[in-house]
Protein backbone atom coordinates (compact mmCIF):
# COMPACT_ATOMS: atom_id res chain seq x y z
CA UNK A 1 0.00 0.00 0.00
CA UNK A 2 1.44 3.68 -1.23
CA UNK A 3 1.38 6.15 1.79
CA UNK A 4 -0.63 9.07 0.95
CA UNK A 5 0.17 11.22 3.60
CA UNK A 6 3.35 13.56 3.99
CA UNK A 7 6.19 11.08 4.92
CA UNK A 8 7.20 12.55 8.60
CA UNK A 9 3.40 12.13 9.24
CA UNK A 10 3.12 8.73 8.16
CA UNK A 11 5.66 7.63 10.74
CA UNK A 12 4.54 9.51 13.57
CA UNK A 13 1.16 7.46 12.59
CA UNK A 14 2.80 4.23 12.54
CA UNK A 15 0.82 1.30 14.69
CA UNK A 16 1.85 -1.98 15.25
CA UNK A 17 -1.28 -3.27 12.42
CA UNK A 18 0.80 -0.78 10.17
CA UNK A 19 1.88 -2.46 7.15
CA UNK A 20 5.97 -2.46 6.92
CA UNK A 21 7.35 -0.25 4.66
CA UNK A 22 9.50 -3.02 2.90
CA UNK A 23 7.51 -5.98 1.77
CA UNK A 24 10.22 -9.38 0.99
CA UNK A 25 9.13 -10.31 -2.10
CA UNK A 26 11.85 -12.82 -3.01
CA UNK A 27 9.79 -15.39 -3.24
CA UNK A 28 7.02 -14.02 -5.24
CA UNK A 29 9.61 -13.13 -7.97
CA UNK A 30 11.71 -15.88 -8.16
CA UNK A 31 15.30 -14.72 -7.15
CA UNK A 32 17.59 -15.62 -4.50
CA UNK A 33 21.81 -16.07 -3.75
CA UNK A 34 23.19 -14.22 -0.69
CA UNK A 35 26.07 -13.08 -2.17
CA UNK A 36 27.51 -9.50 -3.13
CA UNK A 37 25.02 -8.33 -5.66
CA UNK A 38 25.23 -6.36 -8.47
CA UNK A 39 22.22 -4.66 -10.63
CA UNK A 40 22.30 -3.77 -13.99
CA UNK A 41 20.45 -3.59 -17.30
CA UNK A 42 22.55 -6.26 -18.90
CA UNK A 43 20.21 -6.98 -21.87
CA UNK A 44 19.03 -3.40 -22.46
CA UNK A 45 15.35 -4.04 -22.45
CA UNK A 46 14.58 -1.32 -19.67
CA UNK A 47 14.17 -4.00 -16.98
CA UNK A 48 17.25 -4.31 -14.52
CA UNK A 49 18.86 -7.49 -13.41
CA UNK A 50 20.98 -8.99 -10.49
CA UNK A 51 23.87 -10.96 -10.43
CA UNK A 52 24.09 -12.49 -7.01
CA UNK A 53 26.83 -14.48 -6.21
CA UNK A 54 27.93 -15.64 -9.52
CA UNK A 55 24.21 -16.23 -10.46
CA UNK A 56 22.29 -13.70 -13.14
CA UNK A 57 18.75 -13.02 -12.47
CA UNK A 58 17.15 -11.65 -16.20
CA UNK A 59 14.15 -9.34 -15.14
CA UNK A 60 11.27 -9.77 -16.99
CA UNK A 61 9.22 -6.70 -16.68
CA UNK A 62 8.86 -6.24 -12.25
CA UNK A 63 7.40 -9.49 -11.96
CA UNK A 64 9.47 -12.16 -12.24
CA UNK A 65 13.33 -13.48 -12.04
CA UNK A 66 14.54 -15.97 -14.19
CA UNK A 67 18.27 -17.79 -13.84
CA UNK A 68 20.03 -17.33 -17.31
CA UNK A 69 23.19 -18.27 -15.96
CA UNK A 70 23.78 -21.00 -17.96
CA UNK A 71 21.66 -19.42 -21.34
CA UNK A 72 24.17 -16.34 -20.95
CA UNK A 73 27.26 -18.42 -20.94
CA UNK A 74 28.25 -17.55 -17.42
CA UNK A 75 28.40 -20.69 -15.66
CA UNK A 76 31.21 -20.93 -13.31
CA UNK A 77 31.50 -17.03 -12.72
CA UNK A 78 33.14 -15.91 -9.42
CA UNK A 79 31.74 -14.52 -7.01
CA UNK A 80 32.75 -10.89 -6.80
CA UNK A 81 31.63 -9.18 -10.53
CA UNK A 82 30.82 -5.76 -11.62
CA UNK A 83 29.56 -4.40 -14.66
CA UNK A 84 30.91 -2.05 -16.81
CA UNK A 85 31.27 -1.14 -20.57
CA UNK A 86 34.75 -1.93 -21.34
CA UNK A 87 34.51 -1.84 -25.16
CA UNK A 88 32.50 1.23 -25.36
CA UNK A 89 29.90 -0.77 -27.83
CA UNK A 90 26.62 0.01 -25.87
CA UNK A 91 26.24 -2.69 -23.36
CA UNK A 92 27.71 -3.74 -20.21
CA UNK A 93 30.53 -6.21 -20.15
CA UNK A 94 31.59 -8.38 -16.39
CA UNK A 95 34.98 -8.00 -14.69
CA UNK A 96 34.90 -10.79 -11.83
CA UNK A 97 37.82 -10.29 -9.30
CA UNK A 98 37.59 -13.57 -7.55
CA UNK A 99 41.16 -15.51 -7.86
CA UNK A 100 43.03 -15.13 -11.13
CA UNK A 101 39.89 -12.62 -12.38
CA UNK A 102 38.03 -13.09 -15.22
CA UNK A 103 36.17 -10.69 -17.91
CA UNK A 104 33.08 -11.44 -20.02
CA UNK A 105 31.99 -9.68 -22.95
CA UNK A 106 28.41 -8.75 -24.12
CA UNK A 107 27.57 -10.09 -26.94
CA UNK A 108 24.60 -7.57 -27.29
CA UNK A 109 22.21 -10.79 -27.56
CA UNK A 110 22.04 -11.52 -24.02
CA UNK A 111 25.43 -13.82 -23.79
CA UNK A 112 28.71 -13.66 -22.89
CA UNK A 113 32.11 -14.31 -24.52
CA UNK A 114 34.89 -15.20 -22.34
CA UNK A 115 37.58 -12.27 -22.78
CA UNK A 116 40.37 -13.93 -19.82
CA UNK A 117 42.79 -13.84 -22.59
CA UNK A 118 43.03 -9.75 -22.55
CA UNK A 119 43.29 -9.64 -18.73
CA UNK A 120 46.47 -11.13 -16.93
CA UNK A 121 46.31 -12.80 -14.06
CA UNK A 122 45.70 -11.16 -11.00
CA UNK A 123 47.69 -10.26 -8.26
CA UNK A 124 44.91 -9.59 -5.97
CA UNK A 125 44.55 -13.64 -4.60
CA UNK A 126 41.80 -12.93 -2.49
CA UNK A 127 39.89 -9.80 -3.42
CA UNK A 128 36.82 -8.56 -2.35
CA UNK A 129 36.23 -5.21 -4.26
CA UNK A 130 37.26 -4.20 -7.49
CA UNK A 131 36.13 -0.81 -9.39
CA UNK A 132 35.92 0.61 -12.81
CA UNK A 133 36.90 3.74 -14.17
CA UNK A 134 38.51 5.74 -16.35
CA UNK A 135 41.76 6.64 -14.69
CA UNK A 136 43.55 7.77 -17.53
CA UNK A 137 41.15 9.94 -19.22
CA UNK A 138 41.15 8.12 -22.35
CA UNK A 139 37.01 7.39 -22.80
CA UNK A 140 37.93 3.75 -21.87
CA UNK A 141 37.20 2.06 -18.20
CA UNK A 142 40.21 0.91 -16.52
CA UNK A 143 39.73 -1.41 -13.48
CA UNK A 144 41.29 -0.97 -9.42
CA UNK A 145 41.27 -4.15 -7.94
CA UNK A 146 41.67 -4.14 -3.83
CA UNK A 147 43.99 -7.23 -2.36
CA UNK A 148 42.88 -8.81 0.89
CA UNK A 149 45.07 -11.20 3.08
CA UNK A 150 44.93 -14.50 4.12
CA UNK A 151 45.25 -14.01 8.16
CA UNK A 152 48.32 -14.10 9.74
CA UNK A 153 49.74 -15.16 6.59
CA UNK A 154 49.76 -13.24 3.50
CA UNK A 155 48.68 -9.77 2.95
CA UNK A 156 48.27 -8.95 -0.68
CA UNK A 157 48.81 -6.08 -3.80
CA UNK A 158 46.38 -3.72 -4.79
CA UNK A 159 46.62 -3.10 -8.56
CA UNK A 160 45.64 -1.15 -10.98
CA UNK A 161 45.18 -2.53 -15.25
CA UNK A 162 44.93 0.41 -17.99
CA UNK A 163 42.45 -0.60 -21.05
CA UNK A 164 44.35 -0.81 -24.18
CA UNK A 165 41.31 -0.96 -26.09
CA UNK A 166 40.45 -4.37 -27.87
CA UNK A 167 39.27 -5.60 -25.05
CA UNK A 168 42.74 -5.41 -23.67
CA UNK A 169 44.13 -4.87 -20.26
CA UNK A 170 47.85 -4.32 -18.99
CA UNK A 171 49.25 -3.97 -15.27
CA UNK A 172 50.16 -0.59 -14.81
CA UNK A 173 50.77 -0.53 -10.85
CA UNK A 174 50.97 -2.71 -8.07
CA UNK A 175 51.03 -2.01 -4.08
CA UNK A 176 54.83 -3.07 -3.29
CA UNK A 177 56.12 -5.33 -0.67
CA UNK A 178 56.50 -4.20 2.73
CA UNK A 179 53.46 -1.38 1.63
CA UNK A 180 50.69 -3.76 1.23
CA UNK A 181 47.38 -2.83 3.33
CA UNK A 182 44.35 -5.44 3.40
CA UNK A 183 41.71 -3.70 1.15
CA UNK A 184 38.02 -4.61 1.55
CA UNK A 185 35.71 -2.85 -0.60
CA UNK A 186 36.91 -0.12 -3.67
CA UNK A 187 34.59 2.92 -4.65
CA UNK A 188 35.64 5.78 -7.20
CA UNK A 189 34.52 8.74 -7.27
CA UNK A 190 35.50 12.71 -8.68
CA UNK A 191 35.26 13.92 -5.05
CA UNK A 192 37.22 16.93 -6.16
CA UNK A 193 35.56 17.74 -9.27
CA UNK A 194 38.58 18.22 -11.19
CA UNK A 195 37.24 16.04 -14.16
CA UNK A 196 39.25 12.34 -13.33
CA UNK A 197 38.60 9.63 -11.32
CA UNK A 198 39.70 9.36 -7.50
CA UNK A 199 39.73 6.01 -6.01
CA UNK A 200 38.90 4.98 -1.77
CA UNK A 201 40.32 1.99 -0.75
CA UNK A 202 38.46 0.50 3.13
CA UNK A 203 41.10 -1.41 4.69
CA UNK A 204 40.75 -3.84 7.52
CA UNK A 205 42.59 -4.90 10.67
CA UNK A 206 43.10 -1.00 12.22
CA UNK A 207 44.62 0.05 9.25
CA UNK A 208 44.10 3.78 7.86
CA UNK A 209 41.98 3.80 4.87
CA UNK A 210 43.28 5.33 1.24
CA UNK A 211 42.37 7.97 -1.02
CA UNK A 212 44.26 8.26 -4.28
CA UNK A 213 43.83 11.53 -5.43
CA UNK A 214 44.39 11.86 -9.34
CA UNK A 215 46.16 14.82 -10.93
CA UNK A 216 44.69 13.31 -14.16
CA UNK A 217 47.69 12.07 -16.16
CA UNK A 218 47.93 8.97 -13.93
CA UNK A 219 50.06 9.88 -10.73
CA UNK A 220 47.55 9.25 -7.76
CA UNK A 221 48.80 10.06 -4.75
CA UNK A 222 47.61 9.11 -1.51
CA UNK A 223 45.84 12.08 0.20
CA UNK A 224 43.78 10.24 2.81
CA UNK A 225 45.70 12.15 6.22
CA UNK A 226 46.11 15.03 4.69
CA UNK A 227 42.13 15.59 3.82
CA UNK A 228 41.00 13.95 6.63
CA UNK A 229 39.91 10.75 5.12
CA UNK A 230 41.89 8.08 6.52
CA UNK A 231 40.57 7.29 9.61
CA UNK A 232 42.05 8.48 13.52
CA UNK A 233 45.17 7.38 13.82
CA UNK A 234 46.87 6.18 17.37
CA UNK A 235 49.75 3.97 18.39
CA UNK A 236 51.79 2.69 15.34
CA UNK A 237 51.92 -1.26 15.30
CA UNK A 238 53.64 -3.87 12.65
CA UNK A 239 51.48 -6.25 10.65
CA UNK A 240 51.84 -8.79 8.24
CA UNK A 241 54.12 -8.44 4.65
CA UNK A 242 56.25 -6.24 6.83
CA UNK A 243 53.39 -3.19 6.59
CA UNK A 244 53.84 -0.43 9.50
CA UNK A 245 50.96 1.89 10.15
CA UNK A 246 49.19 4.21 13.30
CA UNK A 247 46.32 2.38 13.88
CA UNK A 248 42.42 3.65 12.59
CA UNK A 249 39.68 1.33 11.53
CA UNK A 250 37.85 -2.26 10.29
CA UNK A 251 36.98 -0.65 7.25
CA UNK A 252 34.84 -2.90 4.95
CA UNK A 253 33.07 -1.10 2.58
CA UNK A 254 32.05 2.90 2.12
CA UNK A 255 30.13 4.60 -0.15
CA UNK A 256 29.88 8.51 -1.67
CA UNK A 257 27.07 10.41 -2.19
CA UNK A 258 25.95 14.08 -1.49
CA UNK A 259 24.72 13.53 1.84
CA UNK A 260 23.56 17.47 2.77
CA UNK A 261 22.46 18.54 -0.87
CA UNK A 262 25.26 20.77 -1.25
CA UNK A 263 26.58 19.62 -4.41
CA UNK A 264 29.72 17.73 -3.30
CA UNK A 265 30.16 14.18 -2.81
CA UNK A 266 30.22 13.13 0.61
CA UNK A 267 31.77 9.64 2.01
CA UNK A 268 30.77 7.32 4.84
CA UNK A 269 32.93 4.70 5.88
CA UNK A 270 31.52 1.91 6.66
CA UNK A 271 33.67 0.43 10.15
CA UNK A 272 33.38 -2.74 11.71
CA UNK A 273 34.68 -2.30 15.64
CA UNK A 274 35.08 -4.17 18.55
CA UNK A 275 33.98 -2.45 21.88
CA UNK A 276 37.53 -1.01 22.81
CA UNK A 277 37.36 2.35 21.65
CA UNK A 278 40.14 3.26 20.52
CA UNK A 279 38.84 1.30 17.28
CA UNK A 280 37.29 3.67 14.72
CA UNK A 281 32.90 3.55 14.60
CA UNK A 282 31.26 4.16 11.13
CA UNK A 283 31.94 7.65 10.34
CA UNK A 284 29.96 10.47 8.15
CA UNK A 285 32.83 12.66 5.97
CA UNK A 286 31.39 15.51 4.70
CA UNK A 287 33.16 17.10 1.72
CA UNK A 288 34.01 20.47 2.47
CA UNK A 289 34.27 21.61 -1.33
CA UNK A 290 36.58 24.04 -2.95
CA UNK A 291 39.52 25.06 -2.51
CA UNK A 292 40.30 22.26 -0.18
CA UNK A 293 38.53 19.70 -0.79
CA UNK A 294 39.41 18.28 2.72
CA UNK A 295 36.58 16.17 4.95
CA UNK A 296 34.88 16.72 7.92
CA UNK A 297 33.97 14.37 10.33
CA UNK A 298 30.07 15.36 11.32
CA UNK A 299 29.68 11.97 13.10
CA UNK A 300 28.87 12.83 16.50
CA UNK A 301 25.68 14.61 15.25
CA UNK A 302 24.32 12.09 13.17
CA UNK A 303 23.09 9.55 15.38
CA UNK A 304 23.95 6.17 14.46
CA UNK A 305 23.99 3.89 17.32
CA UNK A 306 26.86 1.40 17.54
CA UNK A 307 26.91 -2.23 16.66
CA UNK A 308 30.06 -4.37 16.61
CA UNK A 309 29.12 -6.10 13.59
CA UNK A 310 28.16 -3.46 10.96
CA UNK A 311 29.71 -4.80 7.85
CA UNK A 312 28.66 -2.85 4.22
CA UNK A 313 26.65 0.08 3.50
CA UNK A 314 24.84 1.75 0.77
CA UNK A 315 23.01 5.02 -0.04
CA UNK A 316 19.72 5.64 -1.53
CA UNK A 317 16.80 8.28 -1.50
CA UNK A 318 14.30 5.26 -0.15
CA UNK A 319 11.55 7.72 0.76
CA UNK A 320 11.73 9.85 -1.79
CA UNK A 321 12.21 13.31 -0.34
CA UNK A 322 15.47 14.37 -1.71
CA UNK A 323 18.19 12.86 1.03
CA UNK A 324 20.25 9.98 0.58
CA UNK A 325 19.22 8.01 2.99
CA UNK A 326 21.80 5.09 4.82
CA UNK A 327 21.40 1.43 4.68
CA UNK A 328 24.18 -0.47 6.99
CA UNK A 329 24.75 -4.65 6.78
CA UNK A 330 25.80 -6.42 9.86
CA UNK A 331 27.32 -10.39 10.07
CA UNK A 332 27.22 -11.24 13.56
CA UNK A 333 24.74 -13.51 14.86
CA UNK A 334 22.12 -11.39 17.09
CA UNK A 335 22.92 -8.16 15.32
CA UNK A 336 20.78 -6.92 12.62
CA UNK A 337 21.25 -4.62 9.48
CA UNK A 338 19.86 -0.95 10.02
CA UNK A 339 18.06 1.43 7.72
CA UNK A 340 18.75 5.44 8.80
CA UNK A 341 16.41 7.77 7.20
CA UNK A 342 18.30 11.35 6.55
CA UNK A 343 16.66 14.05 8.01
CA UNK A 344 19.19 16.69 6.62
CA UNK A 345 21.23 18.84 8.51
CA UNK A 346 23.68 15.66 9.19
CA UNK A 347 21.05 14.16 11.36
CA UNK A 348 19.92 10.57 10.89
CA UNK A 349 16.99 8.64 12.64
CA UNK A 350 17.03 5.02 12.56
CA UNK A 351 13.64 3.44 10.77
CA UNK A 352 14.48 -0.14 10.84
CA UNK A 353 11.58 -1.59 12.59
CA UNK A 354 8.65 0.18 10.54
CA UNK A 355 11.04 -0.64 7.36
CA UNK A 356 10.16 -3.94 7.79
CA UNK A 357 13.48 -5.18 6.51
CA UNK A 358 14.78 -8.40 9.13
CA UNK A 359 18.53 -9.09 7.87
CA UNK A 360 20.88 -10.67 9.64
CA UNK A 361 24.66 -11.61 8.63
CA UNK A 362 25.46 -10.27 5.42
CA UNK A 363 27.69 -8.27 3.12
CA UNK A 364 24.67 -7.68 0.50
CA UNK A 365 23.50 -4.04 0.25
CA UNK A 366 22.42 -3.00 -3.15
CA UNK A 367 19.58 -0.54 -4.47
CA UNK A 368 17.49 -0.80 -7.81
CA UNK A 369 14.12 -0.27 -8.56
CA UNK A 370 13.65 -3.46 -10.20
CA UNK A 371 9.62 -3.12 -10.73
CA UNK A 372 10.13 0.86 -12.51
CA UNK A 373 7.57 2.26 -10.24
CA UNK A 374 10.05 5.34 -9.57
CA UNK A 375 11.34 4.47 -6.12
CA UNK A 376 13.99 2.11 -4.69
CA UNK A 377 14.14 -1.44 -3.67
CA UNK A 378 16.55 -3.32 -1.65
CA UNK A 379 18.73 -6.39 -2.10
CA UNK A 380 20.01 -7.44 1.21
CA UNK A 381 20.64 -10.78 3.08
CA UNK A 382 19.48 -12.77 0.22
CA UNK A 383 15.87 -11.43 0.29
CA UNK A 384 14.08 -8.68 -2.20
CA UNK A 385 12.78 -6.27 -0.47
CA UNK A 386 10.11 -4.22 -2.11
CA UNK A 387 9.69 -0.40 -1.38
CA UNK A 388 5.81 0.26 -0.51
CA UNK A 389 6.36 3.43 1.25
CA UNK A 390 7.78 6.00 -1.36
CA UNK A 391 5.54 9.05 -1.78
CA UNK A 392 6.23 12.33 -3.78
CA UNK A 393 8.11 13.28 -6.84
CA UNK A 394 11.02 11.47 -8.46
CA UNK A 395 13.30 11.52 -11.45
CA UNK A 396 15.85 8.80 -13.04
CA UNK A 397 18.41 9.56 -15.15
CA UNK A 398 20.02 6.93 -17.24
CA UNK A 399 23.39 8.22 -18.12
CA UNK A 400 25.52 7.24 -21.86
CA UNK A 401 28.61 7.84 -22.87
CA UNK A 402 32.23 6.31 -23.09
CA UNK A 403 32.17 3.28 -20.32
CA UNK A 404 28.12 3.23 -20.25
CA UNK A 405 28.75 6.56 -18.19
CA UNK A 406 30.49 5.47 -15.12
CA UNK A 407 31.93 8.59 -13.69
CA UNK A 408 29.34 11.01 -14.47
CA UNK A 409 27.71 13.12 -11.70
CA UNK A 410 23.98 14.77 -12.10
CA UNK A 411 23.18 17.70 -10.20
CA UNK A 412 19.39 19.14 -9.56
CA UNK A 413 18.98 22.50 -7.65
CA UNK A 414 15.50 23.06 -6.50
CA UNK A 415 13.98 24.99 -3.15
CA UNK A 416 18.06 25.89 -2.33
CA UNK A 417 19.38 22.31 -2.32
CA UNK A 418 21.74 20.90 -5.27
CA UNK A 419 21.16 17.02 -5.51
CA UNK A 420 23.83 15.20 -6.83
CA UNK A 421 24.18 11.40 -7.86
CA UNK A 422 26.96 10.06 -9.58
CA UNK A 423 26.70 6.48 -12.06
CA UNK A 424 29.29 4.11 -10.24
CA UNK A 425 30.11 0.59 -10.26
CA UNK A 426 30.92 -0.10 -7.09
CA UNK A 427 29.62 0.62 -3.57
CA UNK A 428 30.43 -0.82 0.06
CA UNK A 429 31.94 -4.07 -0.32
CA UNK A 430 31.87 -5.54 -3.58
CA UNK A 431 27.62 -4.49 -4.15
CA UNK A 432 26.56 -2.06 -6.94
CA UNK A 433 23.63 -0.55 -7.32
CA UNK A 434 21.68 0.17 -10.02
CA UNK A 435 23.72 2.50 -12.47
CA UNK A 436 20.35 4.42 -13.68
CA UNK A 437 20.62 7.46 -10.85
CA UNK A 438 17.67 8.41 -9.06
CA UNK A 439 16.29 11.22 -7.38
CA UNK A 440 13.39 11.68 -4.82
CA UNK A 441 11.83 15.29 -5.80
CA UNK A 442 9.52 15.49 -2.61
CA UNK A 443 6.67 17.94 -3.36
CA UNK A 444 8.54 19.57 -5.97
CA UNK A 445 6.37 18.91 -9.16
CA UNK A 446 7.62 21.47 -11.32
CA UNK A 447 9.86 20.60 -14.46
CA UNK A 448 13.93 20.60 -13.24
CA UNK A 449 16.65 21.26 -15.00
CA UNK A 450 19.33 18.49 -14.92
CA UNK A 451 23.57 19.51 -14.98
CA UNK A 452 25.73 16.39 -16.20
CA UNK A 453 29.59 16.29 -15.69
CA UNK A 454 31.13 13.30 -17.53
CA UNK A 455 34.67 12.11 -16.62
CA UNK A 456 37.01 14.57 -18.40
CA UNK A 457 35.27 17.28 -18.29
CA UNK A 458 31.99 17.48 -21.06
CA UNK A 459 29.13 18.77 -19.68
CA UNK A 460 25.16 19.32 -20.88
CA UNK A 461 22.24 20.84 -19.30
CA UNK A 462 18.95 20.10 -19.77
CA UNK A 463 15.40 20.55 -18.49
CA UNK A 464 12.78 17.77 -18.25
CA UNK A 465 9.39 17.11 -15.96
CA UNK A 466 9.44 14.86 -13.37
CA UNK A 467 8.22 11.21 -12.72
CA UNK A 468 10.14 9.57 -15.22
CA UNK A 469 12.59 8.64 -16.90
CA UNK A 470 15.26 10.41 -18.95
CA UNK A 471 18.28 9.50 -21.00
CA UNK A 472 21.18 11.51 -21.62
CA UNK A 473 24.00 11.53 -23.55
CA UNK A 474 27.07 13.74 -24.26
CA UNK A 475 26.56 16.07 -27.31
Amino acid sequence: MRCAAVFAIALNCLTSATPSWFVDVTDEVGISGGGQCAWADYDGDGWVDALIGGRLFRNIEGGHFEDVTQAAGLSGLGALCTWGDCDNDGDLDLLCSTGAGALWINNGDGTFSDGKAGLPDLPTVNSRGVVWADLNGDGLLDLYVGGYETWEKAVYPDAIYLNQGGNRFVEHWREAEGQMLSARGVTAADFDEDGDMDVYVSNYRLQPNTLWRNDGDMKLTDVAFEYGAAGNPKDVIDYTGGVRYPMCGHTIGSAWGDLDNDGHLDLFVGNFSHPPDYQDRPQFLRNTGPPDWHFEDMSTTAGLRWQESYASPALADFDNDGDLDLLFTTVYEGDRSVLYRNDGGWRFTEVTGPSGIVTERTYQAAWADFDNDGDLDLMSGGRLWRNDVASGHWLKVRVGGPGSGIGAQVRITIGGRTLTRQVESATGEGNQSEMTLHFGLGEHADPVELQVTWPGGATRTIATDVDRLVAVAPE
